[in-house]
């Protein structure tokens, strides 16, 4: 009967002990799986430039991908290491009898918790010391905003690694912009503690002040920014923190376009530290003409060789205007360009008016350097009994220019008798640029070719006038001191009855001619 009772009982100790040993082995597996969870981030401090950056494991479980940066506060004498958090306060009281929120012990005396407050109470925030925050100024803890502590509070279970190290980078997310608190109040409420149902600033907003629409003249300068202010839910200016953006027709633009008519539309928004918004949109409506602008007086111009071919010349008869303004000549740019040959200037001109419309126009700038040509001009051999004059030098003469219309009229003619058989003729002509030309031939008096004793004559009305009766009448001709007569033709012509014109005349074979003409008048009286 023992025997058995014994046996009973060594069963059920049997049984006991494997599900002791289950149990065991399964708590000692769920500690290792809940171990894993318990510890999600890890916490690395930069005492140096005051930033906290929380990380969480990545696919290896190793911690290397950074969530999310803090802007903290440690001091000099915040240790530098590796170590795990001991233990969390909801308030705490802190060194000179103040209190922090949300506090974590990180090693001994060195916690993470809010800015300090005068008093266990949300209210009393020291706003200076807030506004330090960013930088090293502890006793050793490490200051956080209400939002910070708190998360870390919340999310970062006791035992959670925090390391405390220095360098000169803040980090992988940056450094975070700080909120500042205005200083004419001592104390007050920390702006991220929205978890505090008398913080004032959980119904403060952020705002625009100073945007409105507004009408803008064609070409005028615009800056949408003009008079736009921000200010935070903290009541501070950030004014630098508004971004604007612009449409036009519904499309994306750079901005407001005054040199093109339209309605704009602009749009300020900003974000204040505490995540506090403002937007405010106004229109920008810019009136004005599209047309473009005129130039008038653009022409080719011709100068002389001695002229200066520079703005003042170029701009000398040219006009602009817009919408019937006139346009400064200040405003018309001018480029000059030198053709190779240096005979000419190509002449561009552009003029922008207000809407931004351009008109160019060109021309070009001749230069006359060139002297007038003479034709006809040579050396002559003239008869004995030439005439010279001035009328006489001109025959078969003539002058012509590349740019200015000039006619014999142009020539001046000087005459000198350097004997009684030689003539020095001298041609002067200019252009209208005073480009001159000048020639000097001779004119050498040469016996030939002269017809002697022939004149008018009253004749009988019985006299048959013919051929042989003119050379009846002693007239003679000579080729130098030859006597030709014989070669001399006569030509007569009644030019009325009774009236008889005789022309005489004789050639050689240089080709010299020499023609005079006679009158034969009959008489009733003999």
């Amino acid at each position: 009967m023992k025997k058995r009772l014994f046996s009973i009982r060594a069963k059920q100790l049997f049984i006991l002990l494997f599900f002791i040993g289950i149990g065991l082995s399964y708590g000692k597996m769920d500690r290792s799986v809940h171990a894993a969870e318990k510890y999600p981030y890890l916490i690395k401090v930069n005492r140096k430039m005051s930033t906290l950056t929380v990380y969480e494991k990545d696919e290896k479980g190793k911690y290397t991908v950074p969530v999310k940066a803090m802007l903290c506060s440690p001091g000099w004498d915040t240790p530098l290491g590796t170590y795990q958090t001991k233990a969390k306060y909801r308030w705490k009281l802190l060194m000179e009898d103040v209190w922090g929120q949300y506090s974590t012990r990180i090693v001994d005396g060195i916690l993470f918790h809010s800015v300090w407050y005068y008093e266990r109470d949300p209210a009393t925030l020291s706003n200076k010391q807030f506004n330090k925050l960013g930088t090293v100024c502890s006793h050793g803890c490490v200051r956080l905003s209400v939002e910070d502590a708190k998360w870390i509070y919340d999310n970062c279970s006791l035992g959670t690694t925090v390391t405390i190290y220095d360098s000169s980078d803040p980090g992988p997310l940056g450094k975070p912009q700080g909120i500042k608190l205005s200083i004419n109040y001592g104390m007050g409420y920390d702006p991220t503690d929205i978890w505090s149902a008398g913080n004032p600033y959980i119904t403060k907003k952020a705002s625009i002040t100073g945007a409105k629409s507004q009408s803008v003249k064609l070409g005028a300068a615009v800056n949408v920014l003009s008079g736009v202010k921000a200010y935070s839910s903290l009541g501070t200016d950030i004014s630098s923190e508004i971004e604007v953006s612009v449409t036009y027709n519904g499309n994306n633009a750079d901005g407001v376009d005054s040199k093109v008519p339209g309605k704009y539309k602009v749009i300020y928004s900003v974000t204040d530290g505490v995540g506090k918004s403002a937007k405010k949109t106004v229109t920008f409506t810019v009136k004005g003409s599209t047309a473009k602008p005129k130039l008038t007086g653009v022409k080719d111009i011709l100068v002389g060789p001695d002229a200066k071919v520079n703005r003042t010349l170029v701009l000398k008869n040219v006009k602009a205007s817009w919408n019937s303004k006139t346009i400064s000549k200040k405003s018309i740019k001018t480029k000059i360009a030198k053709s190779e040959d240096s005979s000419y200037y190509d002449v561009t001109y552009s003029v922008t008016a207000e809407n931004g419309k351009t008109k160019t126009a060109s021309c070009k700038v001749f230069v006359d350097n060139e002297a007038p040509v003479f034709t006809g001009v040579e050396n002559r051999e003239i008869a004995w009994d030439t005439e010279v004059t001035e009328e006489f030098a001109l025959e078969g003469i003539g002058v012509t220019d590349d740019y200015s219309e000039m006619s014999v009229d142009d020539i001046v003619v000087g005459i000198d008798k350097v004997d009684s058989k030689t003539y020095e003729i001298t041609y002067i002509a200019q252009d209208d640029f005073l480009n001159e030309v000048s020639q000097v031939v001779t004119f050498q008096v040469t016996n030939f070719l002269r017809i002697e004793n022939a004149k008018d004559l009253t004749i009988s009305k019985y006299d048959v006038v013919s051929e042989t009766y003119v050379r009846n009448q002693g007239i003679t001709a000579f080729d130098y001191y030859t006597d030709v007569t014989y070669r001399m033709k006569i030509q007569i012509e009644e030019s009325k009855p009774g009236v008889y014109t005789i022309t005489l005349s004789i050639s050689n074979e240089k080709g010299h001619t020499r023609e005079t003409t006679v009158v034969y008048t009959k008489s009733e009286d003999y």
